[in-house]
Order: structure tokens, then C-alpha cells, then sequence
């Protein structure tokens, strides 16, 4: 077995769902410190893995998250594919960073690499947030996230995640007439807020809508009364020319409007992404496009996600040229169906190197 390969393989055979990220840090480490022999590898108070191959300006950071989304699947590999939580979203993209970062260092690369293993993507960032107290900050930034080998992901939209909850006196289940339920007052809520979804439904270009998933609900005390208690968790999603503040706005006067005087409410925002576009004329993006063309021989397309990502909150505090690359199908993150074709992420491997490697030589073209 190709030795990138069979280090994608052993990672994916780790669970690590966003807080048991611990056993992957660990191993990572080893790897970076005994066999790709880097400068200097720890795991900060966050929980990540930095390895850091000293070197020449640019320096670069090669960033990827070792969390996934719960739900195990079984690691299997075939002669086409390697099957697995986080096959996709996210563990083939920061194997791609390891295996780069070591074929670069290999081949003489002279410019300062820095390889960034994050905990809690997938929750509420502890892992970018303590990356950027520490102000580690590189010339350019790549993220991994599947995007396809030949697609350069260039924007995300924003994310906040809202918790709800409602209180209210219970009655008993046959004397309905009494008033509304903790729980019907949240599903009266979930579908006036739904209805942001309708425009994205029509549009073709969903990056550009607010859309709004009811990702929790849970309330009731008992089959024979009413519900005096509810949560709900709501994951929205909106591009940059909508301020999160307005959709907030509007839900509180949807809450107050459907809760009234029986009622009680809370709202809690429990995570805030902003939405981030990265400007598109400089040296990284034409690297990378120049990296696709010479490996696949097609030209790149740059692309703008629905989703949110850590390259969001460092793009827009860090303020250097940022993109997202990564292999796979993002149709298949948090999917029971995860997957990695390997000649993609193989392909992969060889264009991050072919980029970086460009992205020195215009630098200097550029810079010296």
C-alpha cells in the first residue's frame, strides 16, 4: 500500500467526533516528528497538532480539522475508494496537507511550511479560534475542505447557531382548548422560519440565500399532558450582503408575535460564523489554478459553498490571501455514504505540491 495512502487509511480508523479528537492528535504528532521530520511538532492548549517545517519567506500555512460529525462508519478500502467517517469532510484534505507539506520538504522546498491539525471544526471552532489568539499568522493560508481536485473554493456563507427555548403551564392531553404548547408555539416558530428556505429552493445560485435547518427539537414530560417545555436548535446559514443582526431581528419578532403572554421565551446564540469571500487576484489562487492545470490538464473552477468553514473566521481576522482545497465530494460530507476515490486524493497531493511550489517561484518573481 502507497505509504500516503495507508496514512489517510489509519487516520479515517479513528473515531473523532468534535471533543475525542485526542488519539488522532497523537498520532499525527508521531508521524510529523519520527517520519516526516519536521522542525518542531506540539499540540497547543487547544488540542491541535502544529508541525512546522522552518524555512524562507512565504511562509504558508496547510490547515486542516481532525473532528468529523458524530456517527461511526466502518473503515474499509478497496481498490478504488477508502470508505469512512471523514473520508471526506475532512480527513483526505489534511492527509493532503501532510503528504504535501512531506513531498515538498523531500524535494528541496526551501519556504517556511506550517501544518495545522484542528480540533472542533465542526462544532464551535475552539481549534481556528485558539490558532489565531496565538497569532499565527503565514503569508498565505489553505484550508481543507472537500471541494473536488479541480475546484478552488474561494467564498462561504455566514453560519450562526440559535438555541430556543419555551416554558409554559402543562393542561391535560383531552382539554386542547386551553392554549398552545410549549412545542406547538416551536413548530409554529420552525415553519414561519422555513420560509427563507422557499427562495433557495427556486434559485439556482444558493450561495446568495438565507436558509434556516431545524437541527434540534425535543420536549414533553409525559404521553397525557400538554408540553410545558421545549429547545430547538437552529443552524442558518446567510452570504455576505445579509447581516446576521436582521435575521435575528426577525426571529425575535416571530418568537415574541407567536409566544405572547403564556409563553416564555429565551433565545440564545450559541455560535456565530461571518461569511467570507477571498479576493481572487493574487499569487495563491493563480498557483493553485496553475496547479490544476498541470496535474489534470482542466482548467479550475473557483467556487463559493453554502456551508461555513474555518477559513471564514481566519480569512477575515488574519486579513492574508486565503482559499479552500481539498478532494472529495462535498455532497458527501456528513453523509452516511463518506467515500475517497484514491487516484483524486493522490492527484491532490501532487497539485498542493505543484501549487506551493509555483507559489514560491512567483513570490520571488514578484517580491524580490
Amino acid at each position: 500500500m502507497n505509504d500516503y495512502i495507508k496514512l489517510l487509511y489509519d487516520m479515517i480508523k479513528f473515531y473523532t467526533p468534535s471533543g475525542r479528537e485526542e488519539k488522532l492528535a497523537l498520532f499525527i504528532k508521531d508521524k510529523l516528528q519520527n517520519e516526516f521530520r519536521v522542525d518542531k511538532a506540539y499540540i497547543d492548549r487547544a488540542g491541535n497538532v502544529i508541525g512546522v517545517y522552518e524555512g524562507e519567506e512565504p511562509s504558508i500555512l496547510l490547515c486542516g480539522h481532525m473532528d468529523t460529525v458524530p456517527g461511526e462508519i466502518d473503515a474499509k478500502i478497496d481498490g478504488e475508494y477508502i470508505y469512512g467517517r471523514g473520508a471526506v469532510d475532512a480527513k483526505s484534505s489534511l492527509a493532503t496537507f501532510l503528504s504535501a507539506a512531506n513531498v515538498l520538504r523531500n524535494s528541496g522546498f526551501r519556504n517556511k511550511l506550517i501544518i495545522a491539525a484542528l480540533v472542533d471544526e465542526e462544532d464551535t471552532g475552539k481549534g481556528i479560534k485558539t490558532l489565531i489568539e496565538e497569532n499565527l499568522k503565514t503569508s498565505y493560508a489553505v484550508f481543507g475542505e472537500p471541494s473536488s481536485s479541480t475546484n478552488i473554493v474561494i467564498g462561504y456563507r455566514g453560519g450562526v447557531r440559535v438555541r430556543l427555548e419555551f416554558r409554559t403551564e402543562s393542561y391535560h392531553a383531552s382539554s386542547v382548548w386551553l392554549g398552545k404548547s410549549a412545542v406547538e408555539s416551536a413548530i409554529e416558530i420552525w415553519e414561519k422560519m422555513r420560509r427563507y428556505n422557499e427562495e433557495a429552493f427556486s434559485r439556482e445560485r444558493k450561495f446568495d440565500t438565507v436558509t434556516v435547518c431545524l437541527t434540534k427539537i425535543s420536549g414533553g414530560e409525559s404521553h397525557n399532558m400538554s408540553p410545558s417545555y421545549c429547545e430547538m436548535v437552529l443552524d442558518i446559514r446567510f452570504p455576505p450582503k445579509i447581516k446576521h443582526e436582521r435575521i435575528l431581528e426577525e426571529l425575535e419578532n416571530i418568537v415574541s408575535n407567536v409566544c405572547g403572554q403564556k409563553i416564555r421565551y429565551k433565545i440564545e446564540v450559541e455560535d456565530f460564523t461571518p461569511p467570507y469571500i477571498a479576493p481572487v487576484k493574487n499569487e495563491l489562487v493563480e498557483a493553485f489554478k496553475q496547479g490544476v492545470k498541470k496535474v489534470k490538464g482542466v482548467e479550475a473552477q473557483l467556487v463559493r459553498k453554502t456551508g461555513s468553514g474555518d477559513m471564514n473566521i481566519y480569512g477575515n481576522i488574519m486579513k492574508v490571501p486565503t482559499i479552500t482545497y481539498g478532494p472529495g465530494d462535498p455532497k458527501l460530507a456528513h453523509t452516511p455514504y463518506e467515500k475517497i476515490s484514491l487516484r483524486e486524493y493522490l492527484e491532490s497531493i501532487n497539485i498542493v505540491k505543484e501549487a506551493l511550489t509555483l507559489l514560491s517561484k512567483n513570490y520571488d518573481k514578484t517580491y524580490l
